[in-house]
């Protein structure tokens, strides 16, 4: 995350905003469609909200514990921590340290990509990074170099239990390493209408589940050539090693898979199965557009993993909103999408919308100053496995004066690769995930506010395992009653359909009280 321009503030524009507050509230779910009961449930929360700017220290907290206490024996109890967080510390002149975290719920029960509910099967979900990065500049070149350490897991209270189900599918935990480091120079700088970066970088990822491990070591060369002010062609050429590895499962005396937790057991005296091995040249060519400081676009075409890839990105910075879309095409995990996804977090403001009836949050941190982030993709569908993963994705963050708006949208692909022979999933079968999510926010004066949030997914999922629509809306009206005491008010709907299982859709309510300390 490099340093943003809200670091070198001065002295009397430095912000510190730090609050705790505790909570609770009654949430009520009742399905006007498909079997279920009404559920009740009574909410208590502690959380922190925090907004830190400082000439060295760029931060933003939102993270919460919820506790519901459920009435009746069909409305169990439950706990949930989620939230994010991300923190930029200049250390020493070009020297940063950056960190982030997210804690959040995903669904176990067949229904992937659909929210978490209270009822619903599911399990708590974490992800965070933390890593150096130093940039400088000696002469007329320019020098970077970056590490990040990442952890993902997810509890073990997984339910397999469901059509389709595949228990090799089972994420346990994961750690990751990524090493990037690169020299250049800007075109007239050392040789005329040309610039050049040579760069290379170190990508590593342990998973628990049967013992896995991804190593990707790459060595590159681009240049950049002005074709006008504000136009110019890119392209490099390099070379890349990709290994993916994983023992086999503990077969027990019939020769079946040993499960335990919901998991394969590795057999650790197993050879390692290769599962994938990529070593050639790889290249790209493509375009480089800056009309202004604030609009950057980028597209480019070329050939590696075997096969042509296409990759871009467009960011436009407005005074009050910012856009961004990003063309992606690689090999990836749900270890490093998630922890990837935390580390492009940067700023220190952000819309993050949270499910009144859950605590959850929505899936996106918004920010009109850039650097939001959206999870839905990586939190739809997570697995076990490696694949190819190729999509699009958009953000577009509005904050102008008492309404702030947010939108995001994409669509992914994840073709699977998995070694021949193992009972896992079959090579080459792939999910196809689209998303979208709305909010909406008014502040009619300093005491009222109020929040609309809209979302919609479709999973089309591999095997034998249901397609899922996901879909529904909720408002909540927010009043401040007292200093640090304010009320909140929710309605909303939900509803789910799962190939030829049957539509459900549920009517939550929701009444609470904040104090804020």
């Amino acid at each position: 995350m490099a340093a943003t321009p809200a670091m070198a503030q001065s002295v009397s524009q430095k912000r510190v905003n730090v609050t705790p507050y505790l909570g609770v509230d009654q949430v009520v779910i009742a399905p006007i469609k498909g079997e279920g009961d009404v559920l009740t449930y009574t909410n208590v929360t502690a959380g922190v909200a925090a907004d830190v700017r400082t000439r060295r220290v760029e931060a933003a907290i939102d993270v919460q514990y919820n506790h519901s206490f459920g009435w009746g024996r069909q409305a169990t109890d439950q706990d949930t921590i989620s939230g994010i967080a991300t923190a930029n510390i200049m250390v020493t002149r070009g020297l940063s340290l950056q960190a982030g975290g997210l804690a959040t719920r995903a669904r176990t029960d067949g229904y992937s990509g659909a929210f978490a509910q209270r009822g619903s099967l599911s399990t708590q979900v974490y992800a965070g990074y933390v890593g150096p990065s130093y940039t400088t500049r000696i002469g007329d070149f320019d020098i970077n170099a970056a590490y990040r350490l990442g952890y993902a897991r997810i509890d073990d209270s997984t339910n397999r239990d469901f059509p389709g189900a595949q228990l090799s599918d089972a994420f346990a935990d994961s750690w990751t390493h990524s090493l990037l480091g690169s020299v250049g120079f800007a075109p007239d700088t050392v040789i005329p209408g040309v610039g050049l970066v040579a760069s290379a970088g170190y990508d590593r990822e342990d998973a628990s589940q049967l013992d896995q491990r991804f190593e990707d070591a790459w060595g590159r060369v681009d240049a950049t050539v002005p074709l006008s002010p504000t136009l110019a062609a890119v392209g490099g050429i390099g070379y890349e090693d990709i290994e993916i590895s994983q023992r086999s499962p503990l077969l027990d005396a019939n020769g079946l898979p040993v499960i335990r937790g919901g998991r394969y057991v590795t057999d650790e005296s197993s050879p390692r199965a290769l599962i994938y091995d990529f070593d050639d040249i790889i290249w790209d060519v493509g375009v480089l557009w800056r009309p202004s400081r604030r609009t950057s676009l980028e597209a480019r075409v070329g050939e590696r993993y075997g096969g042509m890839t296409y990759q871009g990105s467009f960011n436009w910075q407005g005074r009050d909103s910012s856009f961004a879309l990003v063309l992606f095409d690689g090999i990836d995990s749900f270890g490093r999408i998630v922890t990837g996804n935390v580390a492009a977090l940067s700023g220190s403001q952000f819309n993050v919308a949270r499910n009144p009836f859950t605590g959850d949050i929505t899936g996106c941190a918004f920010s009109a100053t850039g650097g939001g982030q959206c999870f839905n993709d990586a939190l739809a569908g997570i697995t076990g496995a490696n694949f190819r993963y190729r999509g699009v994705a958009a953000q577009y963050a509005l904050q102008h004066g008492q309404w702030g708006y947010g939108l995001g949208f994409g669509y992914s692909q994840r073709k699977f690769i998995t070694p021949n022979g193992q009972t896992v999933l079959i090579r080459g079968s792939r999910d196809e995930n689209w998303y979208g999510i709305g909010t909406m926010s008014y502040a009619p004066s300093s005491r009222d506010s109020i929040d609309v949030v809209t979302y919609l997914n479709y999973f089309d999922a591999s095997g034998n395992r249901p397609d899922v629509l996901n879909y529904g809306t909720f408002g909540s009206y927010n009043r401040n009653i007292g200093r640090n005491l304010s009320a909140s008010a929710s309605l909303g709907i939900d509803g789910v359909k799962a190939d030829d299982l049957e539509t459900l859709i549920n009517l939550m309510g929701q009444v609470g009280l904040r104090y804020s300390f």
